[in-house]
């Protein structure tokens, strides 16, 4: 090859100042030759992104289809791994000339319970229904008549309904306050019948009955046994536990309440918003 060809084999003539010209130029064009394909890519990866976003299929079209959490049942079950236990403090056949004495007891340890109250003991000590509300505990339904057979014999809910809501009139009253849950006298097994159920829950009235006899009714002359029932049959994370407005049970409470915070538990009052069906007839509805 000659001089001018040097480095061109191919021998397209001089590589003289016109090819170094055309260097000069070509320089800038393939910037921008590069530049222009970098721009291009940009799109073409821009486009793909835009193109499987479109392609992403939404479930939720509107804020209306949007799924609601439903958290009146959510509560804590488990915390750091250990359970979380309630226990529920509930006493019958109130208000009484008890009923003061109780409501110091649970003053003084800083627990709040639940009261199934009985409509003419209400006319009787209407000032210490006052106080339960006042105080933060909860005034259930006992009926009017603590009757069995007035309230089950004829297999019927009307009368149970009737004298609930008896009952609850005169808390309304009292207090402004319309509660729903009752507890049926001697228990909703086997007197609520299935047909019963449904026609007590249609009349908005809710049912508890205990998971813990306290057998102050058995240990009268006893609070020491009767706590000790209460604090040695408490295994279950929850807990209603059944007491009467009497003496051995007013002074069984310092002892109940001490015993059960030491087993982990925790005092609950009755609330509405979270309520647990608990009935021995094993009705959901109630």
């Amino acid at each position: 090859m000659d001089p001018y060809n040097t480095g061109n084999p191919i021998g397209l003539g001089p590589r003289g100042h016109t090819y170094r010209k055309k260097r000069r130029i070509r320089g800038p064009l393939l910037t921008i030759l590069a530049l222009l394909l970098l721009s291009s890519g940009g799109w073409v990866a821009f486009q793909r992104i835009a193109a499987a976003k479109a392609d992403t299929t939404y479930s939720v079209t509107s804020l209306a289809e949007s799924p609601v959490v439903n958290m009146e049942k959510n509560r804590i079950e488990r915390w750091n791994g250990v359970t979380k236990k309630v226990a529920y403090l509930t006493f019958e056949d109130g208000p009484t000339a008890l009923t003061p004495a109780i409501l110091d007891q649970l003053k003084k340890e800083q627990v709040h319970a639940t009261f199934f109250l009985v409509g003419t003991e209400i006319d009787l000590y209407p000032d210490s229904v006052k106080r339960i509300v006042e105080e933060g505990h909860y005034p259930g339904l006992h009926s009017m008549t603590h009757s069995r057979e007035t309230l089950y014999d004829s297999k019927k809910a009307d009368t149970y309904i009737k004298e609930m809501h008896q009952v609850q009139k005169r808390i309304k009253q009292l207090t402004d306050k319309q509660p729903l849950l009752s507890r049926p006298p001697f228990g909703s097994s086997p007197y609520l019948t299935k047909s019963m159920a449904k026609d007590i829950a249609k009349a908005n009235l809710r049912v508890w009955d205990w998971s813990i006899d306290s057998m102050d009714w058995y240990y009268k002359d006893s609070a020491k046994e009767v706590a000790k029932t209460v604090i040695s049959r408490a295994t279950e994370p929850f807990e209603i536990i059944l007491l009467h407005e009497q003496p051995q049970a007013v002074r069984a409470i310092p002892a109940i309440v001490a015993g059960l915070k030491k087993k982990g538990y925790q005092f609950a009052v009755y609330d509405e918003d979270l309520h647990t069906p608990f009935n021995f007839a094993k009705h959901p509805e109630l």
